[in-house]
C-alpha cells in the first residue's frame, strides 16, 4: 500500500478530519492585535553559531514526556524529543519521525512509515521497535499522565523496521493530535530506566539538554547529527527561568536575555523599547477556575453556575491581562472551529445577586468555604485574589494556598490536593484531548472524575466520528453540555505575549501556544 504524509485515498474523509481537527488556525478575536511578521531571511543571512537566551516563567515538571503533569511541558520537549507527528503553524499534522500513514480496517488501525537514518542522542537507532517500546512504556509505566491518551492503542505491530501498525479496540478521531504531543515523544528504548531521565532528556530531536539547572537554566546544544537538514536554529538555546515577569522584562532591557515572554501589562513598555519586537498570538491557552466537583459542595450544578455568576471576567482581563485574552465561558476561544458561538463570553453575565440566588436555592444562602489552590506567578496570583474578592461578594471564602508553578498540576491532579484551582490550561493540538483531559470520567486532569453520562456519550461520538463537519457539530454539542453544566468556570482565552530583538527571525508560534524553535535563528 502506498502511504502519504497527508493521508492517503483509504481514509479520504480522515484525511479530512484530521487536518481540520489537529488545529485549525485562530483568528484574532475581542479585538486582539494580529501576530507580528517578518520579511523572510535566506538562510546565509543566518548565524549558525548563535545562541538564542529566553526567558520563560517556568520550566518543566519533568524531563520524562510519559511522566510530565504539565500539558505545557511540551515547549520545553519540542526541541529534545521529535514526536511521530509534528505540527504546521496552523496545526495540521505534519510528518515527524514517521513521514507516511494511512488508516486502515475502517479507522481501527494506524498503520506509519517511519523516518530512516534517525539516532537517539546516546546513538541508539530509531526504528519501529523503539515506538512500539515507547508506547507501551507511555501505557504502562508508573505515574504515567498519558496512558489514558493512548487507552485506545491495543497493540503495536513491528511490521517491518521501518513500519509500524497501531491497532486500535475503538476508533479514534484525536490520534495523530495524541501523537504530536507528549504521548507520541519518543524517548531512547536506553535511557527507559534511566533514573536521571527527569533531568537529562534522551531524545531524536534538533536539540540535546546539555545541561539543566533546575529553576534556573536550561542548556540545549544543537545535535549535529539531526535528520533535518533544512531546519535553520541556533548553536544553542539557553531557556532561563525567571518567575517575575519585572525581572523578565529587565533581563530583556539590557539584553541579559533575546526573547522574554511578558504579559498584556508590560507589552506596552516592551514595544517602547529600541530593537525589541513584541508578537502578540491568541492560542488554545486559557485561565480557569478548575473545580473538584467531588469536593466541597461543587457537586451541585447550581453551585457551580453561582460561581460562574459571580466572576467578573472583563474586569479581570482589563485589570489583570491588560487586554492580553477575551472573555470565555468555554475551553475553546473565538475564531477556533470547536468554539461554540451559542455561548459567549458574556454567556454567565457578572451577576452577583443571581450568584446568590443559586446559593440559596442549593441550600446554601449563608455560603460555603473552600480550599483554592493558585500557581504562584504574578498572573494567577492577581487572578486568584480578584476570584476570591469577587466570590467573598457573594458569602463563598476561599482560601489561597499558593503551589510552585512546576509542582501544580501534580499537586491537584495527582495528589489531588485542594478542592479548586486557578491557573491555565495549556493548550492541546486536538479539541477532544482537551475535553478527554479535563471533564471525562478516566481524564487525568479531572481530579474528581466527576462527569455526565451525556458528556461521555457525546465524547464517545466525537472520538468515533470520521467526517469533519458531523465531528465539529459534536464537539459543538460537548461545549454545550459543559457550559451548561458549568463543570468549571473559565475566564479567560490568552493571548501569548513574546517579546524578541530584532536579530531574532524565524519566529512563529503554534495554536497550542508554543514556539516553534525548528524554525528560529538569529540574523548575521
Amino acid at each position: 500500500m502506498k502511504l502519504s504524509p497527508l493521508v492517503p485515498t483509504l481514509a479520504v474523509a480522515i484525511a479530512a478530519l484530521l487536518a481540520v481537527a489537529a488545529c485549525a488556525p485562530i483568528q484574532p478575536a475581542g479585538g486582539g492585535q494580529a501576530p507580528a511578521e517578518q520579511a523572510p531571511v535566506a538562510p546565509e543571512d543566518v548565524d549558525p553559531e548563535a545562541t538564542i537566551r529566553f526567558a520563560d516563567a517556568v520550566g518543566p515538571s519533568r524531563f520524562d514526556p510519559h511522566r510530565s503533569t504539565i500539558g505545557q511541558d511540551i515547549r520545553f520537549f519540542a526541541p529534545v524529543y521529535d514526536r511521530l507527528v509534528h505540527l504546521s503553524p496552523a496545526g495540521e499534522p505534519i510528518p515527524g519521525l514517521a513521514t507516511e500513514w494511512a488508516w486502515e480496517d475502517d479507522g481501527l488501525a494506524l498503520r506509519m512509515s517511519l523516518r530512516e537514518g534517525v539516532e537517539f542522542h546516546d546513538g541508539a537507532q530509531f526504528d519501529a521497535e523503539a515506538v512500539r517500546a515507547n508506547i507501551e512504556r507511555a501505557k504502562t509505566v508508573e505515574g504515567s499522565s498519558v496512558a489514558a491518551d493512548l487507552a485506545m492503542v491495543s497493540t503495536v505491530e513491528v511490521v517491518d523496521p521501518r513500519t509500524v501498525r497501531l491497532r486500535l479496540s475503538e476508533r479514534n478521531s484525536m490520534l495523530l493530535g495524541l501523537l504530536s504531543h507528549r504521548a507520541g515523544a519518543m524517548v531512547s528504548p536506553t535511557a527507559f530506566d534511566n533514573p536521571d531521565l527527569d533531568l537529562a532528556p534522551v531524545g531524536t530531536g534538533m536539540y540535546r539538554v546539555r545541561e539543566y539547572r533546575p529553576n534556573d537554566t536550561i542548556f540545549y546544544e544543537r545535535n549535529p547529527g539531526y535528520w533535518d537538514s533544512e531546519v535553520v536554529g541556533a548553536k544553542e538555546l539557553q531557556l532561563r527561568i525567571l518567575p517575575d515577569e519585572v525581572t523578565r522584562m529587565n533581563a530583556l532591557r539590557t539584553g541579559e536575555v533575546d526573547m522574554a515572554l511578558l504579559t498584556g501589562r508590560l507589552a506596552p513598555e516592551a514595544e517602547g523599547l529600541p530593537g525589541i519586537v513584541v508578537h502578540r498570538d491568541p492560542t488554545l491557552t486559557y485561565l480557569v477556575l478548575y473545580l473538584n466537583r467531588a469536593r466541597s459542595e461543587f457537586g451541585n450544578p447550581l453551585v457551580r453556575q453561582a460561581l460562574n455568576h459571580a466572576i467578573d471576567r472583563k474586569a479581570i482581563v482589563d485589570g489583570i491581562y491588560f487586554g492580553a485574552g477575551s472573555p470565555t465561558v468555554q475551553p475553546f476561544p473565538e475564531g477556533y472551529y470547536a468554539h461554540n458561538p451559542a455561548y459567549p463570553g458574556d454567556y454567565y453575565p457578572y451577576d452577583p445577586q443571581k450568584a446568590r440566588d443559586l446559593l440559596a436555592q442549593a441550600g446554601l444562602a449563608g455560603g460555603f468555604s473552600f480550599e483554592m489552590l493558585v500557581t504562584s506567578l504574578s498572573t494567577y496570583i492577581q487572578a486568584g485574589e480578584a476570584v476570591q474578592n469577587m466570590l467573598g461578594e457573594v458569602g463563598i471564602t476561599a482560601n489561597i494556598r499558593s503551589v510552585e508553578a512546576a509542582q501544580t498540576a501534580d499537586v491537584y491532579y495527582r495528589q489531588q490536593q485542594g478542592d479548586a484551582l486557578v491557573s491555565q490550561w495549556g493548550g492541546r493540538p486536538d479539541p477532544s484531548m482537551t475535553i478527554d483531559l479535563q471533564f471525562t470520567g478516566d481524564g487525568f486532569s479531572n481530579p474528581g472524575r466527576h462527569t455526565t453520562p451525556r458528556l461521555e456519550e457525546l465524547q464517545r461520538q466525537a472520538l468515533d466520528t470520521l467526517d469533519p463537519d458531523a465531528r465539529t457539530a459534536t464537539i459543538h454539542e460537548e461545549v454545550g453540555e459543559l457550559v451548561e453544566q458549568a463543570f468549571q468556570v473559565p475566564i479567560a482565552s490568552d493571548q501569548s505575549v513574546i517579546a524578541t530583538k530584532d536579530t531574532i527571525v524565524g519566529f512563529e508560534t503554534l495554536v497550542t501556544g508554543q514556539i516553534n524553535f525548528r524554525t528560529l535563528g538569529v540574523r548575521r
